[in-house]
């Protein structure tokens, strides 16, 4: 019997993490142009719930990975994987992916948004533009194939 197990690559563990990691510092800095106590509250709850609650949840044992990454491959699988690697790492949790892609994307818009409507500075626009390309790798990542099921 042959099981389709996950296979990370160094490359792309770790450039999918960085990529998450820089999403959620260019969401941290969205919110931080608007308030900065508010800021620093959600860069502690996207830490949070992404690295404690996403990951733990995302990843209980390695039954279905290749090599165990204590679940940081299946955070960038389900962030900038192809479409094998975003349906294996998301599994269930799709409601709680969304929720996050919210708290990533939307929401920080809407308060970058807000801070140039009120105040114009350069650094707005800079964050707005790597936050809307970030957004999009992720969203256009799903035809890459730099991660590949493995038959075991």
């Amino acid at each position: 019997m042959t099981e389709e197990k996950l296979g990370f690559t160094r490359k792309f563990l770790i450039g999918g993490n960085l990529g998450l990691l820089a999403w959620v510092f260019l969401a941290f800095l969205s919110v931080l142009l608007y308030n900065q106590i508010a800021g620093w509250i959600y860069l502690l709850l996207l830490a949070f719930l992404i690295y404690v609650v996403l990951r733990r949840i995302s990843c209980s044992n390695c039954y279905k990975c290749k090599i165990c990454t204590i679940g940081f491959g299946r955070l960038a699988g389900a962030f900038f994987g192809k479409s094998y690697i975003k349906k294996e790492s998301v599994g269930n949790k799709l409601a709680f992916i969304i929720f996050i892609y919210a708290l990533l994307f939307p929401l920080p818009l809407v308060t970058l948004i807000l801070s140039l409507s009120n105040t114009f500075s350069f650094t707005g626009v800079l964050v707005m533009i790597c936050l809307l390309l970030v957004t999009a790798y992720s969203f256009l990542s799903s035809s890459n194939s730099s991660t590949k099921p493995v038959k075991t």
